[in-house]
């Protein structure tokens, strides 16, 4: 029979939130408002982990007398394709002023007007605006959620989450990864706010799958992972977005692709422009490039970019971005030669984040909930559109008020139930497994195995431009995979974490290409060449995966769009 006494550390709580991020920290003090005694644990270190700090300084934003019903109808019809969860969606947008006004209150600084109000700039054609946040907005927030009685835990990596006999998440147990030992959390609410799956690719968004692994060991339900595909046009030789450059791209035949492909709304890179971008390239009309010295010119990009009447009286954290980037080019021609026209390739973003949740951010499993990026997808919040979802400042705005409201239905859920029992038994299978994988005689580096992996999941004819044959195959090619993982080297902390992340990326890929074969149509990030149309009358449905015996179990749920407010004309 086992007890706590075989784990190093014991640490006991009511709501246990994995992620330091902004989810993970706004999560913690909307979960401390209803009185849970709240620790937050992170691999890294809380305050400078997540997403945030390489997410810019904007916030998607309503005013307070804002239509929503606008907001949500403009959002369904051009960005989201009906696919969207619109009871949810609207939830966020009630939600989204009152949270950045608690940002405000808990020490961040966010833009304000000449009279000390929140201050906001619009943004051509979107029935929104932007918000400006001082960069380094985690370490007011951590210092007040210090200051509220949220405890951290840094530098400990979770590997699984702990159940009761009646089913219920009541914990997790992890490892330290500077000197392995391990820990056992006991808590009466888990809440995953960790970064979603970027298979190791593009620099800007980070995430390796942790959560979404521990969410489907745990028996949580996928849904909408074909769309966790999004992809940045980046300079070929940095590897970098050049800021505000996609209404200046041009083939060798000096065409214009944002006009030749952009249709309708389209504030951002689109799934049109990637698609067309690529078709560009298999045309042979490559290499395409920027015209910098034409972005430049532009009147549009210069009052937003410089600082024009839209910023009259405004708080500005950021006031000399095209100067500060203008630096930064400098300094990179000292080493690459960028130029005027500068060659532009594909990336792969995937900010993919399928664990399914509801409109209160619980998921399937009694003790779960999920905020952030992790649950962009699965929430059903934009649709067809990866995260961010064409709207700049999304990012942060999305971990901030789906951790509004998911870190408060933790923490009521926690104040309500029983104190948590985990399976003690459970927990030292797990820690002897961990041990036994440190102890093996595993000898293949992850990262060979990581290599092989892009080759699958950044391929453009598998990840992109999809049929039936190629996603069959990239699937067996995954499968295949994932039958090396029990020969990887694991002989310390680090290797270990970077075996058990190769193991979580190549689960995110199962499960992005078995959802991507299942829709039978084309739409938002989700391409078929065997299925070019949207398909209104048959794929108004949200695809869902489930962890069956450890297999992957596809299967499908009409949207209830009648119940929804609109609806395809």
């Amino acid at each position: 029979m086992a007890d706590t006494e075989q784990f190093e550390n014991v640490i006991s709580t009511d709501v246990l939130i994995v992620g330091g991020g902004a989810g993970g920290i706004v999560g913690a003090l909307k979960a401390r408002e209803q009185g849970a005694k709240t620790v937050v644990v992170d691999k890294s270190f809380a305050g400078f982990a997540g997403m945030v700090s390489r997410g810019g300084n904007g916030l998607l934003s309503l005013k307070k007398d804002s239509d929503i019903d606008e907001y949500v109808e403009f959002h369904v019809r051009n960005i989201g394709n009906y696919i969207n969860n619109q009871k949810l969606l609207r939830k966020m947008a009630e939600a989204n002023y009152e949270s950045i006004h608690a940002l405000s209150d808990w020490g961040v600084q966010v833009t304000l007007d000449a009279e000390g109000e929140l201050g906001f700039w619009k943004l051509p054609g979107a029935p929104w605006y932007n918000t400006g946040v001082e960069l380094n907005m985690m370490l007011p927030l951590k210092k007040r959620a210090q200051k509220e009685g949220v405890n951290f835990v840094n530098y400990v990596k979770i590997t699984t989450l702990l159940k009761d006999s009646s089913g219920r998440v009541c914990g997790a147990c992890g490892y330290n990864l500077l000197d392995g030992e391990f820990y056992l959390f006991k808590a009466k609410a888990v809440l995953l706010a960790t970064a979603g799956c970027n298979f190791r690719v593009a620099r800007m968004f980070v995430g390796h799958g942790d959560g979404i692994k521990l969410a489907w060991d745990a028996g949580a339900q996928m849904r909408s992972a074909e769309f966790g595909n999004s992809h940045e046009i980046v300079a070929a030789a940095t590897g970098e977005s050049l800021y505000g450059t996609h209404a200046f791209l041009y083939n060798q035949d000096r065409e214009n692709l944002f006009d030749k492909y952009t249709k309708g709304f389209a504030p951002d890179v689109t799934p049109d422009m990637i698609l067309g971008f690529e078709r560009e390239i298999r045309s042979g009309k490559g290499p395409i490039y920027v015209d910098l010295a034409e972005k430049r010119a532009d009147e549009e990009w210069n009052v937003l970019g410089g600082g024009g009447a839209e910023f009259k009286g405004l708080t500005r954290f950021f006031p000399d971005k095209l100067e500060w980037m203008g630096k930064l080019a400098a300094k990179e021609h000292e080493f690459f030669d960028l130029g005027e026209r500068p060659e532009m390739t594909l990336t792969l973003h995937a900010n993919l984040g399928p664990v399914r949740v509801d409109e209160d951010f619980r998921t399937n499993v009694e003790g779960l909930f999920t905020v952030g990026i992790l649950c962009w997808n699965g929430s059903a919040i934009g649709g067809c559109i990866g995260h961010p979802g064409l709207q700049r400042g999304n990012g942060i705005m999305h971990a901030v008020t789906s951790a509004w409201v998911g870190g408060a239905t933790a923490g009521i859920y926690a104040m309500n139930v029983p104190e948590a029992n985990p399976d003690l038994s459970f927990a030292a299978d797990h820690k002897r497994g961990l041990l036994s994988r440190m102890a093996g005689s595993g000898k293949e580096d992850p990262e060979d195995l990581i290599k092989r992996m892009h080759e699958v999941v950044c391929r453009t004819k598998y990840i992109l431009r999809r049929n039936e044959a190629r996603l069959k195959e990239a699937i067996q090619k995954i499968d295949t995979l994932w039958d090396e993982l029990p020969g990887l080297a694991a002989g310390d902390p680090h290797m270990l974490a970077k075996s058990l992340e190769t193991e979580a990326m190549l689960l995110s890929a199962r499960i992005v290409f078995a959802s991507a074969l299942e829709r039978k149509e084309s739409r938002g990030y989700h391409f078929r060449e065997d299925y070019p149309e949207a398909d209104n009358e048959n794929w108004l449905k949200w695809v869902l995966a489930d962890n069956v015996d450890g297999g992957v179990r596809i299967s499908t749920e009409v949207i209830p769009i009648g119940s929804y407010p609109v609806s395809p004309e």
